[in-house]
């Protein structure tokens, strides 16, 4: 269940989203620059609102950093953030606040990518949000980053569960994974009738989800950080944040 090369995109476990990134390929930095965008665009946008910025502001001001990035080629500078790729965007953005104003904003430059999900944010999301004062810039962008993650992993495997025609089976276990995975406190034979299997069976599916679900969820993290051995790192950093510790 990892992703192919069939979509044009490499596979997140032998191409990491820096290397894409630092790829000395256009075509490679380009589809990259479309995931990051993907990826990054409501964590980045929500940084910004929280330093302020209004949402045009906050909209202009995200274009122009990404398209400095790029221009400037900055993405080689992220292994100096443990290869920590949030790491080395919110550095980043935070510098480059420091310098810009609404003047700039006027000054666009073109950044094109193979979707609309750079040039629409939803600022209807936003305020929906329930923050309070300590949620610091740094703070939500950490908290929006590990949501999205979490939000493309569940994506990828409801997706892959449809394609084998298991959705009914995805739908009813994905609420057990985001309880922790486990069975107890649920009823397993109501869930069981509820999907006109057997107990055994369940239990035997929900075994493999969570195989699946780690999976899915490693691949995505090897996306965003530049070695093998940050990834237990970035696992145990996403665990402390949905903690709330």
């Amino acid at each position: 269940m990892t992703p192919s090369a069939k979509d044009g995109r490499f596979p997140t476990t032998h191409w990491t989203l820096i290397r894409r990134l630092k790829s000395d390929d256009a075509d490679v930095a380009r589809r990259a620059l479309d995931d990051l965008c993907g990826q990054y665009h409501y964590p980045l946008y929500c940084y910004i609102r929280r330093r302020g910025l209004a949402h045009h502001d906050a909209q202009d001001a995200l274009h122009d950093f990404l398209s400095k990035l790029l221009r400037l080629g900055s993405f080689a500078e992220a292994d100096q953030q443990k290869g920590h790729l949030r790491a080395f965007l919110s550095t980043a953005l935070n510098r480059f606040l420091i310098n810009w104003h609404e003047g700039h904003a006027r000054q666009r430059r073109e950044v094109s990518t193979d979707s609309e999900q750079f040039t629409a944010v939803d600022e209807d999301r936003y305020l929906r949000e329930k923050f309070d004062a300590r949620d610091t810039p740094d703070r939500v962008f950490e908290r929006k980053w590990a949501q999205e993650l979490m939000r493309r992993v569940f994506q990828q495997l409801g997706e892959d569960y449809a394609e084998r025609g298991k959705s009914a089976l995805f739908k009813t276990l994905k609420p057990v994974i985001l309880r922790g995975g486990s069975l107890r406190g649920e009823d397993p034979g109501a869930l069981a009738a509820s999907l006109e299997m057997q107990e055994t069976a369940l239990r035997m599916a929900l075994s493999r989800l969570l195989r699946h679900y780690r999976t899915a969820l490693e691949n995505e993290v090897r996306q965003t950080v530049d070695g093998e051995e940050e990834v237990a790192g970035e696992l145990a950093y996403l665990r402390q944040l949905f903690s709330g510790s």
